[in-house]
């Protein structure tokens, strides 16, 4: 019962659950009571008739009120029922209940005689309190001698099936008000999700206030609509956590090197160009910065490349040994400067690779510029490649601080940076986003294995030859 369609049907039927299996009940009992009361009436018919019958042929019963009397008493052990005759004019002749004794010679009013004197006429009538059967007693002339009236409990069973009547008038309204009470419960058990759901899209969508979570409760689409919501909001805080940090490392990012850029800039406009040593040494400073500015703007041309979809690679078969010489010389150089021990293990035997040389070296150096910027002074660096039949594999390790556990779990996110990168103010958390993102369009894979104080290990594993897919959304 936790699905919406089986609350919806429950909703249509329900009324008719408690209300048909009632009314059927009811009904059954009143036809029982119909059929069980005629039968009745016929089997005191009959019984009127049979004492008719016998007190036709003794007129002297009625002259004598004892001989009457005797006469009732012996039939009352073949029929039970209260027995009472009355003479033609109607007073009470005899009775076969004692309580009665007083009202003997009592005269009770009769219905019309006309519509009653025939032979076996049984109907129905009231005398006194009464009501039964009453049957007119004829000799052979057809002379009226009296009645013979058998008292029943007709009214007592029309009573019963009267109220049976107002039962099943009362039960189907009672079942069609508990249905609509139910009915009104599903609904606001249906409505209340979903208010809940549409307030607060629109409280999202005014900016108010920061939304709320919703309870995911009820059937099972609306607790998976709840949840969807809820990751949808979610995501929003996540977005907009992320475009905070992002205004946060680009005013920092462009503030650094555009500062000292002008401090330079005013240095040699004040007379230092004059000096040869200084105006290298201020140029050189002022290229250093400039880099870093061009590899800002890479990260953010990247970043806007993930946000619209799509970006194409361009594949080139590479001569793997021949491009790593070159693309790894360069960095050899950046890790000398920092007095850092560069170790290169390349295999002998490495085979061509299909992929796109820029976007690879772009990946890989992300990797590499990571190791660099994170290991002390007099650490070490190991790059490693090797192919086997069908992949290439590229990694990277270092002897610096390490990455927790926690942070592993994080560590490809954009504008992520853990607790030891916090340390170097440099960085907007973009590079190890960035190569994950090129090594999946190459539909490769990467990993990470880290530990603090161990350094890091970053694995990378391409595909030799061609996907099929040549272009691939990060």
């Amino acid at each position: 019962m936790n699905r919406l369609r089986y609350r919806l049907l429950l909703l249509g039927i329900l009324p008719l659950l408690l209300i048909v299996p009632a009314v059927i009940l009811a009904s059954g009992t009143l036809v029982r009571s119909q059929v069980i009361l005629n039968s009745l009436l016929g089997d005191y018919s009959r019984q009127a008739l049979l004492v008719s019958e016998l007190l036709a042929n003794r007129p002297e019963i009625w002259q004598n009120r004892r001989l009457a009397q005797d006469f009732l008493v012996r039939i009352s052990d073949i029929i039970p029922t209260r027995l009472e005759l009355f003479d033609s004019q109607g007073y009470l002749v005899a009775s076969s209940d004692p309580g009665d004794a007083l009202l003997i010679g009592t005269r009770f009013e009769f219905p019309s005689q006309d519509t009653m004197v025939s032979a076996g006429n049984v109907v129905l009538a009231q005398v006194g309190n009464d009501e039964g059967l009453l049957t007119p007693i004829l000799d052979s002339s057809s002379n009226l001698r009296g009645f013979v009236f058998l008292s029943t409990p007709f009214a007592e069973i029309a009573h019963r099936t009267a109220a049976l009547r107002w039962i099943l008038l009362a039960t189907g309204s009672g079942g069609l008000a508990l249905g609509i009470l139910l009915a009104l419960k599903l609904t606001r058990d249906l409505e209340r999700p979903l208010q809940r759901l549409s307030r607060t899209a629109y409280e999202l969508t005014l900016g108010t206030a920061p939304p709320q979570a919703l309870p995911e409760e009820g059937p099972l689409e609306l607790q998976l609509l709840a949840h969807t919501f809820n990751a949808f909001l979610e995501r929003l805080r996540t977005l907009e956590e992320t475009r905070r940090r992002l205004l946060a490392n680009l005013v920092h990012e462009l503030g650094t090197p555009l500062g000292a850029l002008l401090s330079a800039v005013q240095a040699l406009l004040a007379g230092a160009s004059e000096e040869a040593e200084l105006r290298n040494e201020l140029l050189h400073g002022m290229e250093q910065e400039l880099r870093r500015l061009k590899r800002l703007t890479d990260e953010l041309a990247h970043l806007h490349e993930q946000a619209f979809g799509a970006f194409e690679l361009r594949y080139q078969t590479i001569n793997t040994s021949e491009w790593l010489g070159t693309f790894l010389a360069t960095w050899a150089h950046a890790a000398q400067e920092k007095r850092q021990q560069w170790i290169v293990e390349l295999s002998p035997t490495l085979a061509n690779l299909e992929a796109d040389p820029d976007r690879l070296a772009q990946a890989l150096g992300n990797l590499i510029n990571n190791a660099i910027r994170y290991t002390p002074v007099g650490g070490t660096i190991r790059v490693r490649a090797f192919t086997s039949e069908r992949e290439f594999h590229f990694s990277v390790c270092d002897s610096g601080p390490g990455i927790s556990q926690e942070e592993l779990t994080r560590i490809f996110e954009p504008f992520e940076r853990g607790s030891a990168a916090r340390r170097f103010p440099q960085g907007m958390g973009l590079g190890l986003t960035i190569a994950r993102d090129l090594i999946y369009a190459h539909q490769g894979r990467i990993d990470v294995e880290s530990a603090p104080g161990r350094g890091c290990c970053f694995n990378v594993t391409l595909p030799l030859n061609r996907p099929t897919t040549t272009e691939t959304k990060s």
